[in-house]
């Protein structure tokens, strides 16, 4: 870590009349960042006067901070050599020489101010960082120890003294110096991002995971934070969140060293070959002398049929010093279907030699053998890779069910997927494919399958359930409506698809049609609290609150303890706010946090606090969601109006800067941010931010009530009631009361 120095000015001591007067020019156009001009008058007063330390200390520090340090430390030097004893010439001086990289005089230096005094943190804190950036970790924590000895309450100590200890290796002790900068300053955003490396060297990725998602928070665009975040999800198996995150950094800083590398390595893990194809190609015009990537580009190319591109792969990697099994095994399998079945023995041969137990060698050499006729070698390498874990639809789909009870998803799901390029009618791959996929949170990859899947067996009921079974299952298909009219048709005593086929039509906006469904699922099973759930949501969305809480309750009387009880205490404490009922409210939402939370359970909750002016418990309730869903638009925007009560305007501009780019064309968020700004005083920043959310959606009835209210801040009073009114016009039922209060 480099700490730079901001150049400051000394008061100015008496010289001849006019070198003087360029020395006081020079400082006011420093002072008001004209760093030229500064340099200018300062040449002159020392033209006249070449044996003024100060003129060549000040015109050091223009030239600094002109990013000139070369010029500064020989005005630096010029100036010390008048006046010996300079302190702060050596110091600054120390500071311009770390600036070019030079450490060891910039130690030099820093050890001359030292010795001169008075002794300052500042001091020790430089000197630190110069000594780490020469490696030096065990000096630097010492000058940093010192440093926080003169100034214990600095974060900025902590922060760099938790860095060297990292740097040495001793992880702990650094976490605990990040933890007090932290508790010091806790909006840096770098210093959750340091101690989350700290945290995933000690092998705690799930920490590593958080910290790095509130650097996220605090600096969105932060493209490293999102890069390594993506590493320690994949250490934890979590390819597809892995993957999301690796697409962000790269969007953000597509030079980003090894981004492309580590995202298509995961990709490819997770079965998309066009999409790992994409990325292995963008990786090898980045490192194409690196071998394992045309290694593992040309296993996509194979997986797509693409041998004869595939075959160049492993040729350029095995010639680019690749002699592992995979790649011979690799290749050997491209030859067979090149039917160069001699090169492609000869290669399993080879594979297996490397590593007797990779099984594709064994499996390789089997079909090898078939081709020669080698019935009997067929059999013995079978038996061996079957011994091993298998090869074949069969030995794949054996596999992959093995890696699933072992809980290694992903391997799971790549055996699936090799099942079905082996046989692509193999509905028993594709069930349990889409069943890993589905626990992955690939939703899209699950209800393909799924959907595969019934193409092929149309009379499969677990099919429809399992489908059915994935969360939102609606939004990733078009045809729901219609697979669960077939499903009903092949069962019609089965109440879960009414509920799907409900769901369906429900999200479709048809929520008649969708009362229908639910009223019918619930005569097949009155108990079915799924349902009793959906339906009671759409008679809240009809503003039936009587009805949406009577189903809740009835659904809480069948089962009040389970995870899944948590979204009826959740949607009666939204309901119960609605009306006013804060207390209740809040008794519901508590006990869904305790029972499961999702991002809605803390959104609700957060808006409840803020109806009670409980901003501070708002905003924490807020940033619980955005933890969950940090692209949470509505989270984000109302953490901003939480922070506005609070007088927070960083965060607030924090929060809805992330919530646009989270939904840049969300009326509600400018809405939102035009609260917060009536807030903070600025009354036509909220009215400009009105204008947008009107443009947005020209029936926005907040959107003209938050603007009569801001207008009212302004004090025009015919603007405001006019667009008050309007609200009315379009809707809004709060801006009735306030029509009455202001436009009499």
């Amino acid at each position: 870590m480099k700490k730079v120095l901001i150049l400051l000015l000394l008061p100015v001591a008496t010289f001849a009349q006019t070198a003087n007067t360029y020395i006081q020019n020079g400082n006011t156009r420093a002072n008001e960042k004209d760093y030229k001009g500064a340099v200018q008058n300062f040449t002159k007063a020392i033209e006249l006067n070449d044996k003024s330390s100060n003129a060549y200390f000040y015109r050091a520090n223009a030239n600094g901070n002109l990013h000139d340090f070369k010029s500064a430390i020989a005005d630096y030097a010029k100036a010390l050599a008048l006046k010996a004893d300079f302190t702060t010439a050596y110091f600054y001086k120390a500071n311009a020489e770390s600036n070019v990289q030079d450490y060891q005089a910039a130690i030099d230096d820093f050890n001359r101010a030292i010795a001169l005094g008075p002794k300052t943190a500042e001091m020790f804190l430089y000197r630190g960082n110069a000594k780490s950036n020469l490696k030096d970790y065990a000096g630097a924590i010492a000058d940093f120890t010192i440093a926080l000895q003169l100034s214990p309450d600095k974060a900025e100590i902590y922060e760099y003294r938790g860095v060297a200890k990292n740097n040495k290796g001793n992880f702990a002790a650094a976490i605990d110096d990040y933890n007090i900068a932290i508790r010091l300053n806790p909006q840096k955003g770098a210093v959750y991002g340091y101690r989350a490396g700290s945290k995933a060297s000690i092998g705690d990725q799930t920490g590593a995971v958080a910290d790095y998602t509130t650097a996220i928070v605090i600096n969105p665009q932060n493209a490293e934070a999102f890069l390594y975040r993506a590493n320690a999800k994949a250490e934890l198996q979590d390819f597809k969140g892995a993957i999301e995150d690796y697409k962000k950094a790269a969007s953000m800083n597509p030079e980003l060293k090894n981004v492309f590398l580590y995202l298509a390595n995961t990709q490819s893990k997770l079965g998309d070959n066009k999409g790992a194809l994409d990325y292995f190609n963008k990786s090898i015009a980045q490192h194409p002398q690196f071998a394992l990537l045309y290694l593992y580009r040309g296993i996509v190319e194979s997986n797509m049929n693409n041998y004869e591109l595939a075959m160049n792969d492993f040729n350029k990697s095995i010639v680019l010093g690749n002699r592992s099994a995979e790649a011979y095994q690799s290749r050997s399998y491209a030859k067979l279907y090149a039917k160069n079945v001699s090169g492609a023995k000869l290669d399993a041969d080879t594979a297996i030699s490397i590593d007797p137990k990779n099984i594709n060698g064994y499996i390789s050499r089997s079909k090898a053998k078939l081709a020669m006729k080698d019935t009997t070698g067929v059999m013995a390498d079978l038996a061996l890779a079957i011994a091993i874990n298998g090869k074949s639809d069969e030995a794949y789909l054996v596999r992959g069910d093995t890696h699933r009870d072992l809980g290694d998803m992903v391997a799971a799901i790549n055996d699936y997927t090799k099942a079905i390029q082996v046989n692509p009618n193999y509905t028993y791959a594709y069930l349990n494919r889409a069943i890993e996929k589905d626990k992955m949170n690939d939703k899209l990859g699950a209800v393909r399958d799924f959907e595969k899947l019934i193409a092929i067996a149309p009379k499969k009921e677990e099919a429809y359930t399992r489908l059915g079974n994935v969360s939102n299952f609606y939004k990733y298909t078009s045809n729901g409506v219609q697979l669960f009219t077939t499903a009903i048709a092949l069962n019609p005593a089965n109440s879960n698809f009414y509920l799907h086929r409900g769901e369906t039509k429900a999200a479709g906006g048809d929520l008649a049609g969708a009362m229908a469904d639910f009223d019918a699922g619930l005569a097949k099973n009155p108990k079915n609290t799924a349902i009793l759930l959906k339906r009671g949501l759409v008679k809240a969305t009809k503003e039936d609150y009587m009805g949406a809480m009577a189903d809740f309750n009835t659904s809480l009387k069948i089962d009040s303890t389970s995870d899944a009880a948590a979204l009826p205490y959740q949607n009666k404490g939204y309901i119960e706010t609605k009306q006013g009922k804060y207390k209740a409210a809040m008794k519901d939402l508590d006990k869904a946090v305790s029972i499961f939370s999702n991002e809605e359970t803390f959104l609700f909750r957060g808006d409840l606090k803020l109806i009670l002016k409980d901003y501070a418990g708002a905003a924490d309730d807020y940033h619980n969601a955005i933890y969950l869903n940090p692209a949470y638009a509505r989270a984000l925007a109302h953490s901003g109006i939480a922070k506005s009560y609070l007088g927070d305007t960083r965060g607030v501009n924090d929060d809805f800067t992330a919530a646009l780019k989270a939904d840049p064309n969300s009326a509600d968020t400018y809405t939102d941010r035009a609260a917060a700004k009536v807030n903070l005083k600025d009354a036509a920043g909220a009215v400009a931010d009105c204008n947008q959310a009107i443009r947005l959606n020209l029936k926005h009835s907040r959107a003209y009530l938050q603007r009569g209210l801001a207008k009212i801040a302004l004090n025009d009073k015919t603007g405001a009631c006019a667009d008050m009114n309007k609200a009315v016009e379009f809707g809004s039922k709060d801006a009735l009361a306030i029509i009455a209060k202001y436009c009499k």
